[in-house]
């Protein structure tokens, strides 16, 4: 058999070549139509993630705000938040059927998803943190309000000698120093020096209204016999923050909370 001329085999070899190419062209097609398809559920998956987390941590916010602690798992969570016990919220997308950890910390609670390689304590973990001390911030806020807006009404800090303006200056003195310790805990070393300025001269203000007016020396104790809570007409009992932990007397406030942790005089009181 003599051997196919040079035309013959270039023949060939070109439809060798346009085979093999429309082979790859066809794996490829393959390979993109199995990464169009996986690409979606991945953002899928990431989307029910996400949304899972913010609904069990907008869970935890909301238990603390009504009992002043976070459950220490996820089915009381579902009972001091309202969420149903089975619910698909606390799942982990990434988890075959297994649920999100969710633990408690020193410092509040986290909440992860296992991440793309479905195992714990790897680098693709998804988590979020719910801080206890802003939830406690949060709940005793209204407390603090309160037991002050009453300070302020009381002959401590009012008398009917003062003139409107006077009346405002005094709420606004107080307002400044309130405001100033709530900004405190998270503001920059250059914004802690302006804040401690603001308060210095508000609390100068409040003195030189009070002996302007007379007004009575405050109680130099909270809660007992002579204290500060039975001086604005509310009982002991209410006297502590939203954790249920003692407040502390203030002679320009009345009362503050020592934070979470526990420290009076600390960037952290409000």
């Amino acid at each position: 058999m003599s051997k196919p001329s040079e035309r013959e085999a270039s023949r060939q070899a070109g439809f060798a070549m346009l085979v093999l190419l429309g082979i790859i062209g066809v794996g490829s097609i393959g390979i993109l139509l199995v990464v169009d398809n996986f690409l979606p559920q991945l953002t899928e998956r990431a989307q029910k993630v996400a949304a899972n987390l913010a609904t069990t941590a907008d869970a935890a916010r909301t238990a603390f705000a009504r009992n002043g602690v976070f459950p220490n798992n996820l089915a009381n969570l579902a009972t001091a938040s309202g969420l149903p016990a089975t619910g698909a919220w606390r799942l982990d997308p990434y988890g075959a059927v297994q649920d999100l950890d969710y633990r408690r910390t020193a410092t509040g609670v986290r909440i992860r998803s296992r991440g793309l390689d479905r195992r714990f304590n790897t680098a693709d973990d998804v988590a979020v943190d719910v801080p206890a001390e802003d939830q406690l911030r949060v709940r005793q806020r209204a407390r603090l309000r309160l037991l002050r807006a009453l300070l302020a009404g009381s002959p401590h800090r009012h008398a009917v000698s003062m003139s409107p303006s006077e009346v405002d200056a005094m709420r606004s003195a107080m307002r400044t120093i309130a405001l100033g310790k709530r900004a405190f805990r998270d503001a920059d070393p250059i914004e802690q020096a302006a804040l401690t300025v603001a308060m210095t001269a508000a609390q100068d203000e409040i003195a030189d209204l009070r002996f302007l007016h007379g007004l009575p020396a405050m109680p130099t104790t909270l809660t007992g016999a002579g204290g500060l809570m039975e001086a604005i007409g509310r009982p002991d009992n209410l006297a502590v923050d939203g954790a249920g932990r003692a407040l502390v007397f203030d002679a320009s406030l009345g009362v503050v909370a020592v934070g979470w942790d526990r420290t009076g005089g600390t960037d952290d009181d409000m």
